[in-house]
């Protein structure tokens, strides 16, 4: 009797198909830090100040930030699948002129504008596929082990950190100019794929109630191997309320459905309960910026080297640790993100980078531990224990929270508003980033670690805990009452008891819990 592998089910196959999208994301982010810092780059760019160093690193988020205010109507009209389509078609685009700036060219500008243009289009698309995958996973994962699947899509990111790290290693090892091009002739290739592959993907069976495409959906669930009773009767009683949505909103073709569609995106954002929502999401995407992990991520080799890891082998191979790291922590946190509740999660590990940062500051603010040994291997211990602690609650934990939370009619708009905005942040910290570590050793870690403690009171105060909710149409009772309230209503009735006499014992944290 042979061993018998069991198939994941279809919406798992589908998931990590459309997780590409991390792996392009991953490798871009992990990639271009070390391409910058080749002496067969600066060979064929010059030495770049921290200035345009940053240009040239941040130029890709910065038209991403674009891209994904629009990412969500195109979501809501065109799908999720095929937007992702679009998206990763020019982000190859995008990749392939990275490939061959310089070619042709023997003046600096002309290389440098070839670099950019590339940067700035591939921008364009990642900020399309990035936020419709996220997307596309939530809806078609069921809500029991929702947190695993939309996980891959991380998987794939951090999986991408590592091989774009490890592989610029391997190809600084060439000394002709293709060293630096073969990262993005890989990630053009990559791109292609998920652009032509995503047209094969089925629709998400919520998009297609969305639309009032009942009957396809009920198809899709079966397809993807959700049909069971209870999950049907769900749905259906979803789809209908998904018709007299789609009745209000005036779907259709035309500029003036478009328009109409999109005013109703904005009036239902300012209902109060989708207000606090969507508010919420966008200030946590753009608070996880504000941690610095794209400031490490992005400059890992800079700041090793300013650690005291002075080779370029060292600040690589060093750079690459940081990625595996990663790399196993969102797979531990793949394996618990349905045990573990978000906000706890969120919030002790908001601990650990706040304390991380405040370490590495420290230290280089204190002429004591200058040029010691010692600070030196605890300011590279500071920063894994800060890159093993985002992972493990910032990295993915956050990013499910915001697209979860959100009702269907607003999820696509509020997911595209939210990555749009981390993205604006992300380019403020990839641009400023080699210029404040130039000018101050400690000053971007104590900033970074302050923003960290205001997003951490504002967690305390205003997220509510969801794991285990199920259903995504069942997060409306979550937002009735926000923590920091029922905390008071608590406190209130304790105090009410003990003036009764009957005594009263302080509110635990979990019954602050919503």
């Amino acid at each position: 009797m042979g061993l018998r592998l069991k198939m994941p089910p279809p919406y798992i196959r589908y998931a990590l198909f459309m997780s590409q999208a991390g792996l392009l994301f991953g490798f871009d982010t992990g990639s271009i830090g070390p391409i910058t810092v080749m002496q067969q780059f600066q060979k064929d760019f010059g030495d770049l100040s921290p200035t345009l160093h940053g240009v040239i690193i941040s130029m890709i988020l910065l038209t991403a930030a674009v891209s994904s205010i629009f990412a969500g109507h195109l979501a809501d009209k065109i799908s999720r699948t095929h937007t992702t389509c679009v998206g990763a078609g020019i982000f190859a685009i995008g990749s392939l002129l990275q490939a061959i700036a310089g070619l042709g060219s023997s003046s600096r500008a002309g290389k440098l504008g070839a670099l950019l243009l590339g940067r700035s289009i591939a921008g364009i698309g990642e900020g399309f596929f990035l936020t419709s995958a996220q997307v596309y996973l939530v809806e078609i994962a069921p809500g029991h082990v929702r947190g695993r699947v939309v996980s891959i899509l991380f998987i794939r990111i951090t999986s991408g950190l590592c091989l774009g790290y490890f592989l610029c290693y391997g190809t600084s090892l060439i000394t002709s100019t293709i060293a630096w091009r073969i990262p993005f002739i890989w990630q053009a290739g990559v791109a292609i794929s998920l652009s032509v592959g995503s047209l094969f993907l089925p629709h998400s069976p919520r998009w297609l109630l969305h639309v009032n495409r009942r009957d396809e959906a009920m198809a899709v669930l079966e397809k993807m191997g959700m049909g069971t009773a209870a999950e049907r009767e769900k749905q259906e009683l979803l789809a209908i309320r998904e018709t007299v949505a789609t009745q209000e909103t005036g779907a259709g073709r035309g500029l003036r459905a478009n328009a109409a569609h999109a005013a109703k995106s904005l009036k239902l954002l300012a209902k109060k309960q989708n207000r606090w929502r969507a508010s919420l999401a966008i200030f946590m995407m753009t608070c996880q910026q504000t941690t610095g992990i794209d400031g490490v991520l992005y400059y890992a080799p800079v700041l090793f080297s300013q650690a005291g890891l002075s080779s370029q082998s060292a600040s690589f191979l060093a750079s690459g640790v940081t990625a595996i790291l990663m790399l196993v922590c969102t797979a531990i946190s793949l394996a618990y993100s349905d045990r573990w509740g978000r906000r706890p999660t969120l919030l002790y590990t908001g601990f650990g980078i706040v304390l991380s940062m405040f370490l590495i500051g420290g230290l280089y603010a204190s002429p004591v531990s200058a040029g010691a040994a010692g600070a030196k291997w605890t300011i590279v211990a500071a920063i894994y224990l800060f890159v093993i602690t985002f992972t493990i609650g910032w990295s993915m934990i956050l990013r499910i929270y915001a697209v979860e939370i959100q009702p269907i009619e607003t999820r696509a708009t509020v997911n595209s508003l939210s990555h749009s905005a981390n993205w604006v942040v992300n380019y403020v910290i990839a641009l400023t980033t080699p210029v404040f570590l130039a000018r101050s050793a400690c000053g971007p870690y104590f900033f970074f670690g302050g923003c960290t403690a205001f997003a951490l009171l504002v967690y305390i105060m205003y997220m509510p805990e969801t794991q285990g909710i199920g259903s995504l149409e069942n997060m409306d009772k979550v937002f009735e009452i926000a923590p920091f309230k029922k905390l008071s209503i608590r406190l209130k009735e304790r105090v009410q008891c003990a003036g009764n006499g009957t005594g009263a014992a302080r509110p635990s944290e979990f019954e602050i819990q919503v």
